[in-house]
């Protein structure tokens, strides 16, 4: 599959490889490829945010992935082949991989770069390479490359108005189907809406949502059969397992059940988040942001833009565990989304039929920087300004953002202490969100769970003196936990020392034993596989807070280290 690929002295791996093709013969082939040909691989950061990711969402069709991500580090770390490109922004990545000699981007259709590349068109001046079911296709440029493989239009479903459902409709007591004929009871109603009802069924893992008659366009219906076809069962998306028939007429899906309120509820200011977690701290506030973009940059993985983004399609429970709702109304490939939320998308988008194109990540990526403001704001909108104009509108068209970078004018910054959270922000978030909401400047997705993942780190590990930093509301009077610092840095140093140990004794000289061997030993899956002193055992690294003392002023990140040296890739593993 990949002979093609060893002329090259390097390949820039994509995450999407690992994702998509974790799990087969052909990343074996490109295993084998690397370790065969000496071939050194470059990654940059989106590759290990994206990896993190994926694991923090635990579903079962990625139980391949960390293996293989596990067999890949260790085959490049052993060998002196493994480079870091620090960077998440599309663009800056291709500016320094245009530094390499002889390499050649591998990547596969549906992949976020693969998208970004479309959209921005950039000079490059190396060979991509297509990953598909169908094979390997090299291309010369990005250019021939988007030449050859035009981004598909508008699905002509989009434009049909009529409806796929008759005069029947399901309610408490009746059956629908499944599957070619399993069967669901409706049992009990859980809630209502302007497009249909949920119930409880007879199955406690799923709900049952039944829309009214009028919903159920043929768009509507490709998009639901796809959606099911993508195999996410991640228990943080309500999105649709099965499609639902009653007498033979499509009626609706199943989902997962949502627990919690929605974010609207939660973030919307001081006393409706105090009531909701009185023992929030900040750290709280930034773990539920993290967690919220982890999902969105999910489904940007698998060829999914959620389109709506606002507070009020999400659930939350705490801070790690939320639940990303009104699933059936996302773009998914070229069936549009066909409706936003005007105050959460970009004004460039405004007034267009959103049925009548699609989406493309730079559209989404103005959606998250609200979603980051929003939470760690508590609800508040970036453009809520005191004694400004008469219309949220007026202010956004303008980018009347009331905060500076030095926090020396608040006097249009709403009251109730949004001008300390502010001041406590980090400087490279302060700054991110200045560019964005003052001047215009968007910052992809994964930059900006890039920055969040790091304030949270920063947050984790007592970074900063001042207890203030660490309060839902700094220096304001709320009735909210107080932090001690010094406490905190006790107990984390506490437990590194203790996580320390237990790594030393885990390294320590194990008594080698003599193999027994029986005449009469059983065979097969009853044997054991680690039997023996030296099986299957894993390769040890360092820990994580081991610093990198060979980056070059480059950008690039050459230390990837040996066994021998104990070297760890990122912390990922």
């Amino acid at each position: 599959m990949f002979e093609g690929l060893s002329r090259y002295l390097s390949i820039v791996l994509d995450y999407s490889v690992v994702l998509e093709y974790s799990n087969g013969v052909w990343f074996d082939e490109l295993l084998s490829l690397f370790n065969d040909y000496g071939i050194d691989c470059y990654v940059n950061d989106t590759f290990k945010v994206l990896h993190k990711c994926v694991v923090a969402q635990n579903d079962v069709k990625d139980k391949h992935v960390q293996g293989a991500m596990r067999s890949l580090m260790q085959s490049l770390l052993t060998t002196n082949r493994l480079h870091l490109i620090n960077t998440c922004n599309t663009e800056r990545f291709i500016e320094q991989v245009n530094e390499l000699n002889e390499s050649v981007l591998l990547t596969t259709k549906k992949s976020i770069l693969a998208k970004r590349l479309y959209e921005i068109a950039p000079e490059f001046d190396h060979d991509v390479a297509i990953l598909s079911p169908t094979g390997l296709k090299i291309y010369p440029s990005v250019a021939r490359m988007i030449e050859d493989n035009p981004l598909p239009s508008l699905s002509n479903l989009a434009k049909n108005n009529t409806f796929l459902d008759a005069d029947a409709r399901a309610s408490i007591g009746d059956v629908v189907t499944y599957n070619n004929g399993e069967k669901l009871t409706l049992e009990k109603r859980l809630s209502g809406g302007a497009e249909g009802m949920v119930f409880v069924t007879d199955n406690p893992k799923y709900v049952a949502k039944i829309y009214h008659k009028g919903v159920i366009t043929p768009l509507r219906w490709a998009k639901l059969k796809k959606l099911t076809d993508l195999g996410i069962t991640s228990s943080g998306f309500c999105c649709p397992q099965h499609l639902l028939y009653f007498r033979g007429i499509p009626v609706g899906y199943t989902m997962f059940m949502g627990k919690g309120t929605t974010l609207s509820n939660v973030f919307d200011g001081p006393d409706a988040i105090l009531e909701s977690y009185p023992d929030w701290t900040r750290l709280d506030v930034v773990e539920t942001l993290l967690s919220l973009i982890d999902k969105y940059l999910y489904l940007h993985m698998h060829d999914v833009v959620a389109g709506d983004i606002q507070l009020k399609n999400a659930l939350i429970y705490d801070s790690v565990t939320q639940y990303l709702i009104d699933m059936d109304s996302v773009q998914i490939g070229n069936l549009p989304c066909p409706v936003g939320t005007e105050d959460f998308t970009d004004p460039a988008l405004w007034g267009k039929d959103f049925s009548g194109f699609v989406r493309t990540l730079s559209d989404e990526d103005y959606s998250i920087s609200m979603l980051v403001f929003s939470v760690l704001f508590c609800g508040l909108h970036p453009y809520a300004t005191r004694n400004g104009a008469e219309t949220l509108r007026e202010e956004i068209l303008s980018h009347n953002f009331p905060y500076d970078l030095d926090n020396a004018d608040t006097e249009h910054i709403p009251l109730g202490g949004y001008d300390h959270i502010w001041e406590y922000l980090p400087e490279y978030l302060r700054k991110m969100l200045y560019r964005t909401f003052k001047e215009g400047k968007y910052y992809e997705a994964v930059c900006w769970r890039d920055a969040v993942g790091k304030y949270m780190h920063e947050l984790e590990t007592c970074a900063y003196d001042d207890a203030e930093a660490y309060k839902l509301f700094p220096c304001e009077d709320y009735k909210q936990v107080s932090i001690n610092v010094e406490e905190l840095r006790e107990q984390l140093a506490a437990k590194n020392n203790k996580a320390h140990a237990a790594a030393d004794r885990a390294a320590e000289p194990k008594p080698k034993f003599e193999r027994k061997t029986f005449a009469n030993a059983p065979t097969g899956a009853y044997v054991s596989a680690s039997v023996g002193g030296n099986s299957l055992r894993p390769l040890n690294f360092n820990s994580p807070d081991e610093k990198n003392t060979n980056s070059s002023s480059s950008g690039y990140d050459n230390s990837a280290g040996t066994a021998k040296n104990k070297k760890k890739f990122f912390g990922l593993f």
